[in-house]
C-alpha cells in the first residue's frame, strides 16, 4: 500500500470504511491464543446489538478451535482489490473480541433478523453446509492509505456501509478489461495533475473512484471525486462517463 497522494478529496470516514471491508469478498485470518486459521472470502454482517458474525464451512478447522466455547481471538480482515495489481491490499481491519460457535436455530434466528435488512442468499445456507461464529468485538482498528484508526465500538456499529461494496468487484473488473479507454480520458480531463504510469481502477465508493497508477518507479494512488454523492450503479456510471466526457448509454 502508499499514501494517498494530494489528489484525495471527499472520502467515506474511517468508520464507514471499515464497515465496508466486511461487505466484500476479503480472505481472513483468525488468531486465537495458540492457533491461527485461514478463511476465504467468508459471509460477514453486523448485528445491531454490534457483533460480528463470520459464516463458515461447517467442516472448517475454525470450528474444533472454537468448539462450544467463547474464545478469546483477533481477526483480521484483507482488503483485496478485485483487479490484479501489483500490490492487492487496500486496506486491512484488526477486531479483537471472543468467538463464539453458534448453535443452528439460534445462528438461523439470528440471519432472520439480517434477512429483513439485508437480503443475503448465504444467510440461507446455515444448517446447509454453513455455520455461523459470533464475533464480539472490542476493539477495532482499520488502517489504510490514509492512516491508521482506533475506532469505538459504538463509532463502528452506527457506521453505514458504502452502497457499492459488493457490487464494485465486477464492475471494476469490467472497466479494467473492457474499457480502458475510458480510464486514459479520465485521466486526460482531469482537472488536476496525475501521477504517471498506467491507471488502473483501485476502488470505488459513493464519493468516488480510486485508481492506481502503476509506474517504473512505485504505484500511487489518486482519488477522482464525483460531482455528488452516487447512490444507485446508475449514479456511478453516469458519473464516470461524465469524468471521461462520454455520453452515458456508452461503456461500462
Amino acid at each position: 500500500m502508499v499514501p494517498l497522494s494530494t489528489y484525495q478529496h471527499l472520502a467515506p470516514p474511517p468508520a464507514e470504511r471499515a464497515r465496508s471491508v466486511l461487505s466484500r469478498p476479503n480472505p481472513v485470518t483468525v488468531t486465537t491464543q495458540d492457533h491461527a486459521v485461514h478463511l476465504d472470502e467468508p459471509a460477514c454482517h453486523i448485528h445491531p446489538n454490534g457483533s460480528v458474525s463470520l459464516l463458515v464451512p461447517d467442516r472448517h478447522l475454525l470450528l474444533e478451535r472454537v468448539g462450544r466455547h467463547t474464545t478469546a481471538a483477533t481477526v483480521e480482515f484483507t482488503d483485496t482489490a478485485p483487479v490484479l495489481l501489483r500490490d492487492r491490499t487496500r486496506s486491512l481491519l484488526w477486531i479483537s473480541g471472543t468467538l463464539t460457535r453458534l448453535d443452528h436455530p439460534t445462528a438461523r434466528l439470528r440471519a432472520l433478523r439480517l434477512l429483513r435488512e439485508d437480503p443475503d442468499e448465504r444467510l440461507l445456507d446455515i444448517g446447509h453446509g454453513r455455520t455461523m461464529v459470533a464475533l464480539e468485538p472490542y476493539l477495532v482498528v482499520h488502517s489504510d492509505t490514509d492512516g491508521c484508526h482506533l475506532l469505538r465500538t459504538d463509532e463502528f456499529v452506527r457506521a453505514r456501509t458504502d452502497p457499492f461494496g459488493r457490487w464494485e468487484g465486477e464492475w471494476l473488473r469490467h472497466l479494467e478489461e473492457d474499457h480502458p479507454d475510458v480510464l486514459h480520458a479520465m485521466v486526460v480531463r482531469s482537472p488536476e495533475p496525475l501521477p504517471p504510469g498506467r491507471p488502473r481502477p483501485l476502488g470505488v465508493d459513493r464519493y468516488g473512484i480510486r485508481l492506481r497508477f502503476e509506474g517504473p518507479d512505485g504505484d500511487l494512488d489518486a482519488r477522482l471525486p464525483f460531482s455528488r454523492p452516487a447512490d444507485t450503479p446508475h449514479d456511478v456510471a453516469a458519473e464516470v462517463h461524465g469524468m471521461a466526457g462520454l455520453p452515458h448509454h456508452c461503456g461500462p
